[in-house]
């Protein structure tokens, strides 16, 4: 075996023995042997290169099976820190978490100009402002979460921020030279947050729906993220539900998205308020362009019966394309998350009620349908969640 090829094989082997620490451990070396099928010298050698590295650390005696008993070794979330970067239309968010995608700090800032130059600077800023008194060598590398379609670092396309074929990457390594930088599309990074932090942790089948300007799915196989044959799979938005309905902002008619989206939530409520001036988003809002599936929820809360309404046949149709989900890949968990998802009742309860009455019997107690527990920061966890994918993978 040539020199590069066991340096390789021995960096397989750290990355294999982190991974059941940090996700079954604490462990003791013995353990860690057992798992992996590795000879108990390698694995003494490679944990003892892990405890040098800051990233394993010793805590104490475990229970004996005969003779001495093992010591425990305890993945370290505290060894090196990562960046999570949220980009939507109309806001860059970022974090510094520990590997353990615990949030120590954040920050937010309004995107007054959105060209990729202008974003390029903003998450420039971000990133200096929040790892200024922080070494590049313990910064472990950049997630980033976007809106649109993203292949090999490129954003093919993105709608809401009106860029194609940006080589966002590139562009980013020009500011940032020093620490890796992983860029993929938002649905993506929230199902391997929920993968890391969430309502996924420890489940090898499950879907994230997202929900929000938006619509996507996402799907963790056998624990492994799936992105389809040119990594766009999970367009769930794009499934036709009613071939003559509104139009979509793709192109076609009767979309999932053009039916239950944050958009499509607002632009229903601004079609009836318009016509009729009584209607209680008017007591939420001053003009239209203040209606937002947010501002709809709040009219909902107040009793305004459209606005209800609207929360109901949005999940409606939510709970029929998951039907559909289900149907196809038997998962054991769909997470429901996207800021629509902050609804919670008004959206969850038309949505399961939907989908119930669709499934055969067979699958109606096999999946559980849940809101994401990681709330308003799933992206920027999704986004730290990115880094450790592509580093313990």
């Amino acid at each position: 075996m040539k020199v590069g090829d066991q340096k390789f094989l021995r960096d397989l082997n750290k990355k294999a023995i982190l991974r059941l620490a940090k996700y079954q451990g604490p462990l003791s070396r013995a353990e860690i042997a057992d798992l992996t099928g590795l000879s108990s010298t390698t694995v003494s050698s490679l944990v003892n290169e892990l405890i040098n590295e800051g990233v394993l650390e010793e805590i104490g005696e475990g229970v004996s099976r005969g003779g001495r008993k093992p010591v425990l070794l305890r993945f370290n979330p505290d060894s090196f820190l990562v960046v999570g970067i949220e980009i939507e239309g109309d806001f860059i968010a970022a974090s510094l978490m520990n590997l353990d995608l615990t949030i120590i700090k954040k920050s937010k800032e309004s995107l007054l100009d959105s060209s990729e130059f202008g974003v390029i600077r903003e998450i420039a800023a971000l990133v200096k402002d929040l790892t200024k008194e922080i070494s590049d060598e313990k910064i472990l590398g950049i997630g980033i979460a976007i809106t649109g379609l993203v292949e090999d670092g490129i954003v093919k396309r993105s709608v809401n921020l009106g860029w194609k074929n940006v080589p966002m990457e590139g562009l980013l390594r020009r500011e940032i030279p020093d620490i890796p930088i992983y860029i993929d599309n938002i649905g993506k990074v929230g199902v391997l947050g929920e993968k890391h932090a969430g309502n996924g942790l420890r489940k090898e089948n499950f879907i994230y729906v997202r929900v929000g300007t938006g619509i996507s799915a996402n799907f963790i196989f056998g624990g492994q993220l799936y992105r389809g044959s040119n990594g766009y799979a999970g367009e769930f938005g794009h499934m036709t539900l009613e071939p003559a309905g509104p139009l979509c902002h793709c192109g076609n008619r009767g979309c999932l998205e053009a039916l239950a989206s944050g958009r499509a939530i607002a632009e229903r409520m601004k079609k009836i308020a318009l016509n009729n001036k009584s209607c209680k988003i008017w007591e939420v809002v001053e003009n239209e362009t203040e209606i937002t599936a947010k501002t709809v929820e709040e009219a909902a809360r107040s009793g305004d019966e459209a606005a209800l309404q609207i929360y109901r046949e949005a999940g409606y149709y939510l709970g029929i394309g998951i039907a559909n989900l289900v149907h196809l890949y038997n998962p054991e968990l769909i997470v429901v998350g996207g800021g629509v998802s902050r609804a919670e009742e008004l959206l969850m309860r038309p949505l399961l009620e939907s989908l119930q009455s669709r499934l055969l019997d067979e699958l109606k107690n096999s999946v559980k349908v849940a809101p994401t527990i990681l709330g308003d920061n799933e992206n920027l966890i999704g986004a730290g969640a990115l880094v450790l994918e592509k580093v313990l993978q």
